[in-house]
C-alpha cells in the first residue's frame, strides 16, 4: 500500500512538472490550449460552412466540440507515446515502473482538457446555447474517452520506445483518423452500407453522443451506449496488457 501512495505521488509531482514546463517561457502560457482549437475552428469552418455549405445545425459548436475532443486524443496519444523516451534519465536513474512515465504525462494533459472543456461550457452559456443538462451521461462519456485514449497511450508507447519509426507512422495515421472521424462533418454522410463498421470505433460514437447530449439533447439508447462501453474497456484492456507483456524490456532500448 505505501508503495502504490509512493507511485501515485510520483505521478502527481511528474504531471505538475510537465505541465508547468511545458508553458514555461511562453507567453501566453496556457491560453495557447485555448487558441489552437479555435484557429483550427475558423480555417475548418471557413471551408465547410462558408465554402462547401454544411447545413448542420450549431456548426462552430459542433465543430468546435469535435476539434477539442481529437485534440485531446491527437496530443495526448502523441505525448504520451514519446513519455518513456523523454523521461529515459529519469527512468535510468530511479527504479521506478516505466508506466509512471506514460501516467504523469497523461495526466497533464488531462489536465488542460478539463480546463478547456470548462471554457467551451462558459462560451455556451455566454452565447446562449442550450445545452444538455444530463450531465452523468456526459461525465460518462468522457470517461470513456478518457479509457479508450489512455489504452491507446499505453499501446503506441511501447511500439516507439522499440522502434521509432513508429512515431512517423502514428503521425500519418493521425492524419487519417482527423477525416476518418466525424469532426468536420455528421456521420450521417457515410453510406449505410458502411455504418456498421465505421460505427465500430469507440471514439466515433463518442464524438456523436457528446455532440447529441450537450448540443441536441439526445440520448443514445442503452443498447448503444453498452456497446460503446464494451469497446471502450476492450480498447483500455488491450493497451493494458500489452504494456505490462512489454514493461519489463523497455529500459533496455532507451
Amino acid at each position: 500500500m505505501h508503495e502504490m501512495q509512493k507511485y501515485i505521488n510520483l505521478t502527481y509531482e511528474l504531471a505538475r512538472a510537465d505541465f508547468k514546463l511545458k508553458y514555461y517561457g511562453s507567453f501566453t502560457g496556457l491560453l495557447w490550449s485555448f487558441l489552437k482549437p479555435f484557429f483550427m475552428l475558423l480555417i475548418l469552418y471557413g471551408v465547410f460552412f462558408h465554402i462547401l455549405k454544411v447545413n448542420i445545425p450549431y456548426y462552430p459548436w459542433f465543430l468546435l466540440l469535435g476539434i477539442i475532443v481529437w485534440n485531446f486524443f491527437a496530443d495526448t496519444t502523441k505525448e504520451s507515446m514519446q513519455s518513456i523516451s523523454a523521461k529515459a534519465h529519469i527512468l535510468r536513474n530511479v527504479n521506478i515502473p516505466p508506466v509512471i512515465a506514460v501516467l504523469s504525462t497523461f495526466l497533464h494533459l488531462l489536465w488542460t482538457f478539463v480546463i478547456t472543456l470548462v471554457v467551451f461550457g462558459i462560451l455556451l452559456g455566454i452565447f446562449g446555447v442550450p445545452f444538455s443538462g444530463n450531465i452523468f451521461l456526459v461525465l460518462f462519456l468522457l470517461m470513456l474517452l478518457v479509457l479508450v485514449t489512455l489504452g491507446i497511450s499505453l499501446f503506441t508507447a511501447p511500439l516507439f520506445t522499440r522502434f521509432r519509426d513508429f512515431g512517423h507512422l502514428w503521425d500519418i495515421l493521425l492524419q487519417m483518423f482527423f477525416w476518418i472521424l466525424p469532426i468536420t462533418y455528421s456521420h450521417t454522410l457515410v453510406p449505410q452500407s458502411y455504418r456498421v463498421w465505421y460505427l465500430a470505433n469507440p471514439l466515433t460514437r463518442i464524438i456523436i453522443y457528446l455532440r447529441d447530449s450537450i448540443l441536441y439533447h439526445n440520448t443514445p439508447d442503452v443498447s448503444a451506449l453498452l456497446y460503446t462501453t464494451f469497446l471502450s474497456f476492450t480498447l483500455f484492456l488491450i493497451g493494458v496488457f500489452f504494456f505490462m507483456r512489454q514493461q519489463k524490456m523497455l529500459i533496455e532500448h532507451l
